[in-house]
């Protein structure tokens, strides 16, 4: 079955809101095995959103629309597919039962304008909507299926989780199942990462190959299609293995959990403890160590040492080794992670410092040059990395590889 994912709303298009809720129905969407074909987003501007539904209604089975279910004048999505499809609108009984509902029990009065909710094209069955007041809105119609959902995510998830999920697979059984192995290279580039693994990419059908770059670290995605995870999984075995025999010592960690999730269980209950010491990051090397709740237990602080002052007053850098070497170097990062170390009083530190840019290159230290030390009872190595993007992708990426570098010390150590 062909989708379609239209999103509403101009402030998508503006640049105020990023429009996640495409990606997330992508992901669920093909998760259950049908393709997603095509996207588009569309202003809040009744003659470009009827075009975009005349659009996808002439390509695609199933056309999935997000915004414009609100009770407010601009709230126009319900009025414009009808008037695309020829339809009145009527009042909705189901859904009048369900705006209804949500006030009472909020134990409020139902606004006037929330008719507006309640009012659907002909033909409509409302979807309820646990997580606000507009119920989502499913209609078949000129041999399509049409799927209205709420613009806030929050909303949105719910409505296709609770209800557009069990409609879809009620009206068209199952789709099989899309399922992926991921994994996480940070030490390749793309080129090598394909030439090494050209015949799989020559050969692809099902499975298929793809290679993302992220910050930090280039995603390797192998997917296939069949009718169950079990029949994927078979599919994917063989390649699963041809990947781990040619880049097995690049090969990060998987994408099933995240760096964050990965350290955490690494850490918690070992007694063992971290603390940072971040040049070119500022602070978000720790905020991602702290993100998950219990982190305390093994986050014990952090210094943000920006200038060359800090770094020698706060983590014992000498000024020295500042000078003869300068701040974005193998020396220096080594002194910061065991500094940070020593203050703290941790089993290890972690430092970043480099150049994330736009200014203050040489020749011999280009923008994205980052030097990532990681300190632990077993020593302290060092990292050069040389990053690409722009300043805040060059500074995710080194937070993301600070992680990564600090994560394989520690198990290194645990099998010393």
């Amino acid at each position: 079955m062909i989708v379609e994912i239209i999103a509403t709303g101009s402030e998508l298009l503006l640049g105020d809101t990023i429009n996640t809720n495409s990606s997330w129905l992508g992901h669920a969407l093909n998760e259950d095995g049908y393709t997603v074909a095509f996207q588009q987003t569309v202003g809040d501007n009744p003659a470009r959103m009827a075009h975009a539904f005349t659009i996808a209604k002439n390509r695609a089975d199933i056309i999935i629309c997000t915004g414009g279910l609100g009770p407010t004048q601009g709230d126009i999505t319900r009025q414009i597919l009808a008037d695309t499809l020829h339809l009145p609108m009527v009042e909705n009984e189901k859904a009048k039962q369900l705006v209804e509902a949500f006030f009472a029990a909020h134990q409020r009065s139902v606004p006037t304008e929330s008719n507006r909710e309640w009012t659907l094209p002909e033909g409509s069955l409302a979807l309820e909507n646990n997580r606000g007041v507009a119920p989502g809105v499913a209609l078949e119609a000129e041999g399509k299926t049409f799927i209205l959902l709420p613009g806030p995510p929050a909303e949105m998830k719910a409505v296709f989780t609770d209800s557009v999920q069990p409609y879809l697979y009620k009206r068209f059984g199952s789709q099989g199942v899309v399922f992926s192995y991921r994994y996480a290279l940070y030490q390749k580039r793309e080129l090598e990462l394909e030439n090494t693994l050209r015949d799989l990419v020559d050969s692809q059908k099902n499975p298929t190959i793809a290679f993302l770059i992220k910050n930090g670290y280039i995603e390797v995605r192998i997917t296939a299609k069949a009718q169950s995870k079990s029949e994927a999984k078979e599919l994917l075995a063989p390649w699963d293995v041809i990947i781990r025999e040619r880049l097995g010592a690049y090969i990060g960690r998987t994408l099933d959990i995240g760096m964050e999730e990965l350290l955490r269980d690494s850490l918690k209950g070992t007694g063992k403890t971290v603390a940072t010491a971040e040049s070119c990051t500022s602070g978000l090397v720790g905020k991602r160590l702290g993100n998950l709740p219990g982190s305390s237990e093994y986050l014990m602080g952090g210094i943000i040492s920006y200038s060359n002052d800090c770094k020698h007053r706060l983590l014992a850098v000498p000024q020295e080794m500042l000078a003869t070497y300068g701040a974005v170097s193998e020396q220096v990062a080594a002194a910061m992670a065991e500094g940070t170390r020593k203050s703290v009083e941790t089993t290890y530190g972690v430092s970043t410092t480099g150049l994330a840019g736009p200014g203050g290159a040489t020749a011999d230290k280009p923008i994205g040059l980052v030097y990532i030390g990681v300190a632990g009872p077993n020593g302290t190595k060092v990292y050069r990395n040389e990053l690409i993007g722009n300043r805040e992708s060059i500074r995710q990426g080194a937070a993301e590889r600070a992680l990564y570098f600090l994560y394989k010390m520690i198990e290194e150590d645990k099998k010393k």
